[in-house]
């Protein structure tokens, strides 16, 4: 007991704190924002731990490459393990969405001033930004990815020069990584703080006429996380690679509920691949890159999005056409548009545009985004890990994980 009690101490204190939260949330309602700097604190913390994070980290990992064909082996399997993860999250939520009408008897009551929706598809915005100094803002993380890998090839070109860089940058990594390690201190209290606000300001949203479909999306999501992670990390590194994945996994998993943001979830979940052994090149390239890509539980939730509003404004959803088109625009509003600058209301707009559903739709779009943003962040962070694992086996061998366990043992 005393054992378990040490390996999870940290977890069972996020936990509690967050469970407290809830409950303070539920009585306190709307009146819980007045908790919102602390909460705040926390977040910009941590947020300010992630640019410095993925530079150095991902330069360091990619300039010890030998050579760049394993840097695209990583890319290659990232983006088919996305795709095919995007596409097996979307049918999760199709069959129990078919099975139990989620909109059935909703009668949506909508706003007398739609949201206006602003942003353009601007896929070039997503890789590129008009100014060096915009590389270091939370917002512009694709860009500093792709930026950061350019660097990181031209410090391997540079040879005996480069090497300097690359020991630089290895112990910048490990100083902010001892960062992220001060700040988690105060995420007990930060986390508490933030589920105490998102309870008291959307709670009732739960029990209203969107509770059918709430509480189907969350079994959903539960089973989905259950089975999605274990499934990744098995098939990454056997019975002891869904051990490693779970023994660590309370720490990203209640950031991500607690800060809804896979860009503040990134320093721990990161933290969460170095303590399963997951190389650092394939680590330090394929985490940071999933949070804007890899986002399971955002193509869940725009299933129940469409088959919600197909109920209300009396669209079959159940043809195949439907389903389909469901799935593929599901799959590009969450992996794609992801990352594009204002892209969340670009992916509001591409789905109206395709199942013809009214312009007004977008603010309860918006409003069923809000809700179901908790538990689909949770998925979006924890699945980058797993999919990192899988990409670990594909570069490194079947028998990665037990390579770095014996170099932890022996260092």
């Amino acid at each position: 007991m005393g054992k378990i009690w040490q390996t999870y101490k940290s977890s069972f204190f996020l936990l509690g704190s967050m469970i407290i939260g809830g409950i303070v949330g539920m009585f306190w309602g709307e009146g819980a924002k007045v908790l919102q700097p602390i909460a705040d604190t926390f977040l910009n913390l941590l947020y300010c731990c992630v640019v410095p994070l993925i530079f150095c980290s991902l330069t360091s990992a990619i300039a010890k490459m030998d050579d760049l064909s394993k840097l695209r082996k990583i890319m290659g399997t990232f983006l088919i393990g996305t795709f095919v993860t995007g596409i097996i999250a979307c049918i999760f939520m199709i069959i129990p969405a078919l099975i139990i009408n989620p909109g059935e008897g909703v009668i949506l009551e909508m706003p007398k001033e739609a949201i206006e929706a602003t942003g353009s598809l601007n896929i070039l915005g997503m890789f590129t930004v008009g100014d060096f100094i915009k590389l270091f803002s939370k917002s512009s993380l694709m860009a500093l990815i792709v930026f950061t890998v350019i660097f990181s090839i031209a410090v391997i070109q540079a040879g005996e020069k480069g090497k300097p860089i690359v020991r630089a940058m290895d112990s910048l990594t490990s100083v902010i990584v001892n960062v992220i390690n001060i700040v988690m201190k105060l995420a007990p209290l930060g986390l508490g703080c933030y589920f105490a606000i998102l309870i008291g300001e959307y709670g009732k949203e739960v029990v209203g006429p969107l509770s059918k479909g709430i509480i189907l999306y969350l079994f959903v999501v539960l089973v989905y996380y259950v089975v999605s992670q274990t499934v990744m990390a098995y098939i990454g590194a056997g019975a002891d690679g869904v051990r490693a994945w779970w023994k660590g996994a309370a720490a990203p998993t209640l950031t991500a509920l607690g800060t809804c943001s896979s860009a503040a979830s990134l320093p721990v979940n990161m933290m969460h691949a170095k303590e399963i052994g997951i190389p650092s090149d394939v680590a330090d390239l394929a985490v940071p890159l999933g949070a804007n890509l890899h986002k399971d539980g955002a193509c869940i939730i725009q299933i129940l999005k469409i088959s919600l509003l197909c109920a209300a404004f009396g669209i079959n959803y159940a043809t195949p056409e439907n389903l389909v088109m469901s799935v593929v625009v599901a799959v590009i509003a969450s992996v794609v548009m992801g990352g594009i600058p204002a892209g969340g209301y670009v992916a509001e707009i591409f789905i109206i545009s395709v199942f013809g559903f009214p312009t007004v739709s977008i603010p309860i779009m918006v409003l069923i985004g809000t809700i179901t943003d908790a538990p689909a962040t949770a998925i979006n962070v924890t699945g980058d890990t797993g999919l990192a694992m899988i990409i670990a086996r594909v570069v490194h061998g079947k028998d990665w994980l037990k390579k770095a366990q014996l170099e932890k043992a022996n260092a």
